[in-house]
């Protein structure tokens, strides 16, 4: 467990959650966190929006790098280093010997410092590093780097902003795209359609978020439901406060105009901390 997962209850000893209902889309540590909020007087209401399909079981990445590796790609953009670590290691040996001999030979760039430590790690050159660790400062470093008119490859982890992609593709790059990282829709949508329901009508207080594409999720669901309009509504209005573990799950929020609160480190127990400086 974590410690820092553990606020201190309020001075007057009430619970500074008490009375509040919060809602859960994690799959990965839910519990952790449930349990948490729950300590500081919350009602937790729990709906996992997606979960993560194993690399182990997920053939397409095979296929993505077999495509990546034929196309020749000039540069490669590694958006974490988590995400990057794990496609290398998802790798059959041969396989992976190809790839990394392929990256050696193409300019690497990388979303911030955890991305450029891993390439660093993993005994390439050390790349350039985009200083807002956003996908947006990621794309403006290789535009001004020249990258233009050539095949680029890009490994992404979790939500990516297709809006960067579309400024790579204006810039005439071919574009291939590596994913070690796959979602797939939570198991109960039962609790997910209700959720949106929950939100919309103000019956929730905040709806915590630590994974970029739980956001997709949640909006893919409003949208199969006809619901996403009326979704987008409340989040925006603040009917319940949105709150991210760090600042790359807050970019799909920030992308469609809803207000999030995110800690200065990408911690769980910093969450759930601000959130309960937040609502109590």
């Amino acid at each position: 467990m974590d410690p820092a997962a553990q606020p201190a209850p309020a001075p007057s000893g009430e619970l500074p959650l008490a009375g509040r209902r919060v809602a859960v889309t994690a799959h990965r540590r839910a519990d952790e966190q449930a349990a948490a909020l729950e300590r500081q007087g919350a009602e937790v209401v729990r709906a996992a929006t997606m979960r993560v399909v194993p690399v182990g079981e997920d053939p397409e990445l095979l296929a993505e790098t077999e495509a990546l590796l034929a196309a020749r790609p000039r540069a490669l953009l590694v958006t974490t280093g988590q995400g990057f670590t794990t496609w290398l290691d998802a790798l059959p040996a041969p396989l992976r010997e190809r790839t990394e001999a392929a990256i050696a030979s193409m300019a690497v760039f990388c979303r911030g410092a955890k991305a450029r430590g891993a390439v660093r790690g993993r005994g390439f050159e050390d790349p350039p590093s985009a200083p807002g660790e956003t996908t947006e400062s990621l794309v403006d470093i290789v535009l001004a780097a020249g990258v233009r008119d050539v095949p680029v490859g890009l490994q992404r982890h979790g939500w990516l902003d297709e809006r960067q992609v579309d400024r790579l593709r204006e810039a005439g790059c071919d574009v291939h795209v590596v994913a070690p990282y796959r979602w797939l829709p939570g198991e109960d949508q039962a609790a997910v359609a209700a959720l949106v329901e929950e939100i919309i009508a103000g019956r929730l207080d905040a709806v915590t978020f630590t994974a970029g594409a739980a956001v997709e999720a949640l909006l893919a669901t409003a949208r199969r439901l006809g619901r996403e309009d009326a979704l987008l509504d409340a989040l925006r209005e603040g009917r319940a406060l949105a709150v991210a573990v760090g600042h790359v799950t807050a970019e799909p929020l920030q992308a469609v105009g809803i207000p999030v609160v995110f800690p200065e480190r990408e911690r769980l127990g910093a969450m759930i901390r601000l959130l309960v400086d937040e609502l109590a």
